[in-house]
């Protein structure tokens, strides 16, 4: 008997995305007659699975005159969505930096290698915007109308430094200085460059900016910038003071009087005999009796990093190859908050209680002026002694807000010297003097390779490693 024909009917089978169907012959059992279905028949079983868009007509006729069995064949292709572009910035500087020298093949560090800053001439063209381009519908087998996502054109760039085109495609530099985007936000600054040394030829510099001195620094010469300071010859007999970060690309050789103030991070070759209080970490190759200061972590890297002699503390800990040398030499290294700065956080605090409680006694003052000035129908505003307080309190409010945020500064320094740690990666010499917070240590004999913590004992050395 005759199986019905829909039973015997292909399969038709539509992809996940609705961009193909396909059309599956059953395999003959042989003891039934194989139909053959006409081209009309087949783009039927299409139509009564909802496939009516793309059907290769070509193809019908071809299987209702040579069926495939058992095996898949497109028999519909829709047309896909073309996703669209989105506005893009083009920017014709280079918006990284390394700020930390490569290592070279034989473990020295490469400072010359550190890029610190983009410059540009005024007139450049900084970005380009490319605008968004919108894709285009697409058609499934079904058809169905296949969207595009959406795609959206971005503000025009913000900042400082620069002119763009009425159409906001183009961007130019108004001046000559250092370039820097954040967040879709450029900004260029001014920069006073030196093209050679910084010494008596020269005089002192003070600029609020960014300085790049080309040579080095010496005959007891200043530089005290607002912004990063990039040194590219050898630092001497001088004293530098950087707002942001400090980069001394061919080290510090000092003469015990070079001093060195950075709010930011300092990255140097080296340093000798020279003073240094650095906000925030130091990278640098070794230290040479030298005093050392930092808020963040001090990291010494290549085969001659090292620590001898002097004093050096890191609020947020040390890696360093070596501690001292073979020849004793007293060194000094400290990592962690000490007493005097405890101690100062304290004496901070009760200062800023201090100068409170005697704000609120002023207001209280002036409020009785006003008060008695109300009762008797007299104007005390101008009275000489009302001014006083009034002066008064307002500096006091000053100080306040400034030694307030000096306090959260210095909870901030406190807070991220929990848990910090030396680690010595080659040897830490006898003769070193190690403290961990308030925990002291001096070391009798040679270790190689630990970490130094802070136990409930005291000072803990841990082998590195195991």
């Amino acid at each position: 008997m005759a199986q019905p024909i829909n039973a015997l009917a292909p399969k038709i089978q539509v992809s996940s995305d609705g961009l193909e169907a396909t059309m599956t012959f059953k395999i003959p059992d042989g003891k039934s007659d194989v139909p053959k279905f006409t081209a009309a028949q087949l783009l039927g079983f299409l139509n009564n699975a909802n496939v009516t868009f793309g059907i290769d007509q070509d193809m019908l006729v071809k299987l209702s005159n040579s069926p495939v069995y058992g095996k898949p064949v497109k028999v519909a292709e829709g047309s896909a969505q073309v996703q669209g572009t989105p506005g893009y910035f083009e920017y014709h500087f280079d918006t990284t930096v390394n700020r930390k020298p490569t290592i070279r093949p034989d473990g020295t560090a490469d400072y010359m290698s550190i890029k610190t800053i983009e410059t540009i001439q005024e007139g450049d063209v900084i970005a380009t915007y490319h605008p968004a381009v919108q894709g285009s519908r697409g058609m499934s087998v079904r058809g169905q109308i296949l969207e595009p996502k959406p795609v959206r054109d971005l503000p025009p760039l913000i900042g400082r430094g620069f002119d763009r085109s009425s159409d906001n495609l183009t961007y130019t530099a108004k001046i000559t200085g250092k370039i820097e985007v954040n967040q879709g936000k450029i900004s260029i600054s001014p920069v006073h460059e030196v093209q050679g040394d910084v010494g008596i030829g020269t005089g002192n510099i003070k600029f609020n900016g960014d300085v790049i001195v080309h040579g080095g620094v010496h005959d007891g010469a200043v530089i005290d910038a607002a912004g990063n300071v990039i040194i590219h010859g050898l630092i001497e007999d001088c004293d530098i003071r950087a707002g942001k970060d400090l980069f001394l690309l061919s080290g510090v050789k000092g003469n015990e009087k070079t001093i060195i103030d950075c709010k930011g991070s300092v990255t140097a070759q080296f340093v000798e005999y020279a003073i240094i209080t650095c906000g925030g970490d130091i990278t640098a190759d070794y230290f040479f009796k030298s005093k050392v200061s930092c808020d963040g972590h001090i990291e010494l890297n290549g085969n001659n990093a090292s620590i001898i002699g002097g004093y050096v503390s890191a609020v947020q800990g040390i890696e360093v190859n070596d501690i001292g040398n073979s020849f004793g030499t007293t060194t000094n290294v400290a990592v962690g908050v000490d007493i005097e700065r405890a101690a100062e956080y304290e004496m901070l605090a009760k200062k800023i209680q201090a100068i409170s409680s005697n704000v609120q006694k002023i207001k209280k003052g002036i409020e009785e002026f006003d008060r008695l000035g109300e009762e008797r129908g007299i104007n005390y505003k101008e009275d000489p002694r009302r001014m006083q307080l009034l002066r008064v309190r307002i500096r006091d409010e000053a100080v306040v807000l400034e030694e307030t945020k000096k306090l959260s500064r210095l909870k901030e320094v406190i807070m991220s010297g929990k848990g910090a740690t030396i680690k010595v990666y080659r040897r830490l010499y006898a003769g070193s003097n190690i403290s961990v917070d308030d925990h002291h240590v001096t070391i009798q004999d040679m270790h190689e390779k630990i970490e130094i913590e802070k136990s409930e004992e005291g000072v803990k050395l841990v082998k590195i490693g195991g």
